[in-house]
């Protein structure tokens, strides 16, 4: 389970703590990373990505009433990470259709790719929840709020991304 952020790292984040950014940076760049790459499909737009969001939370760190800094950190990642696609609609598709070609991939790395491939082939929204989810850590009630879903439709997306997954890596599915 992904670490919590604690009360007095994010008082030190407003007191412009540069340690406190670098611990929340380490704790966080893969999520956000991750949570990116998945929605956009490019190393580098997720870095980019990645980039811009530890540079606003550097510059402008959220009010105090901000309950979640997790959620309200992943919930950037998605906003960049969408208006990305929305200026670039054809960076995933063609990311989409890039294939493995070497022959001697060891399995582990082979086993890797179909998982990626079968990711890449759900729909936006069931990759991101899934995501968010396994990767950010966060709980239904919290990607139901980033995504605009109820909290049921966000879980049965999820539930399905998985059987879609799992027929995938079977060789039942198509990826």
């Amino acid at each position: 389970m992904p670490e919590r952020i604690s009360k007095e790292l994010r008082k030190q984040l407003h007191q412009g703590d540069p340690e406190a950014f670098a611990a929340l940076y380490q704790m966080l760049k893969t999520p956000v990373f991750t949570i990116a790459f998945r929605i956009v499909r490019s190393k580098e737009e997720a870095e980019d990505i990645m980039q811009e969001v530890f540079l606003r939370l550097w510059r402008t760190p959220p009010a105090p009433s901000v309950r979640n800094l997790r959620a309200w950190i992943f919930q950037m990642v998605h906003n960049l990470a969408i208006d990305t696609l929305r200026r670039h609609p054809d960076t995933a598709q063609a990311l989409e259709n890039a294939a493995l070609t070497e022959d001697d991939v060891f399995q582990t790395l082979a086993l890797r790719f179909d998982l990626e491939q079968a990711i890449h082939a759900l729909p936006c929204t069931e990759r991101e929840i899934l995501t968010l989810h396994l990767n950010g850590g966060l709980r239904f009630h919290e990607i139901a709020a980033i995504v605009e879903l109820s909290v049921s439709a966000t879980y049965r997306k999820y539930r399905k991304a998985l059987n879609v997954l799992q027929t995938t890596l079977k060789g039942d599915g198509i990826v």
